[in-house]
């Protein structure tokens, strides 16, 4: 959910609000303690508590940079998927001119209408946040298509046997994009990350500083570089809805080309 509704609005926009938020609640904070813990107290704790800091902060960055690490490399294997199907699609079309008509020309015009319908009605309930079906009746066609296609020779038997094969390829594909459509991060990842930053953040402030206007700067930006990751970390997350969704690039030039053929 919190994923969700980072997401769905531009994300420098949301970024910046929610950056200038933590860094404000952070100074603030950071003030109160001051208030409380006398400068004395804090300088006698420093060289202590700069060493327990300095294993805590490097322990949390590379939790940091572990799921900033997963989270890219499952966005690019949800772009990678995208183009997968998408040239899965194209092979159907030019392998469909294999088969006998009128097989051949209802596979190529459903085919069509399968990337048309991702392109201009799955890709925009996928980028809203909402959940494409489980089944789709136009694959359901096209494998029926597909079936009765009465091949008169070795090589359109072939061509079908390839056709079939692929469009299972394709659905599976499709339900792979599917279940990626939602983030990939488990909710107690994102409780170990936000804990973990917040206690980072706490923990520094009873380190004594050498003004509490250099401590101040300090802590604005331990604050802007752990709140940075993390939403970078938020938009990678939700590869297929929301502001850093992948586009559907690959399926547009697929369809570009299907309708520059003869």
């Amino acid at each position: 959910m919190m994923q969700m509704s980072v997401t769905m609005h531009p994300i420098w926009q949301t970024g910046g609000v929610i950056l200038a938020a933590a860094i404000v609640a952070a100074l603030l904070l950071q003030i109160v303690a001051h208030r409380i813990l006398p400068i004395s107290l804090r300088r006698e704790q420093t060289e202590l508590g700069a060493a327990i800091f300095s294993v805590v902060g490097v322990t949390y960055a590379v939790l940091l940079a572990f799921i900033a690490t997963a989270a890219w490399e499952q966005y690019s294997a949800a772009e990678a998927l995208a183009r997968h199907e998408a040239a899965l699609i194209g092979n159907i079309y030019r392998v469909s001119h294999g088969l006998p008509e009128p097989a051949g020309t209802q596979i190529r015009a459903e085919l069509t209408a399968y990337l048309t319908h991702i392109i201009d009605v799955e890709w925009p309930a996928q980028i809203a946040g909402e959940a494409i079906p489980p089944s789709e009746p136009l694959l359901t066609m096209l494998d029926q298509a597909m079936l009765r296609a009465k091949p008169a020779d070795i090589e359109q038997s072939n061509a079908q046997t390839f056709l079939i094969g692929a469009l299972s390829d394709v659905a599976t594909a499709r339900r792979d994009r599917r279940l990626a459509s939602h983030g990939t991060i488990p909710e107690l990842v994102w409780v170990v990350l936000l804990s973990g930053g917040a206690l980072m953040v706490a923990f520094s402030f009873i380190l004594g500083g050498p003004t509490p206007a250099m401590h101040l700067l300090m802590t604005a930006i331990l604050v802007a570089s752990g709140v940075l990751v993390l939403l970078l970390i938020v938009g990678l997350s939700s590869p297929f809805h929301g502001a850093l969704t992948i586009p559907p690039d690959a399926y547009t030039g697929v369809l570009a080309e299907i309708r520059a053929s003869p």
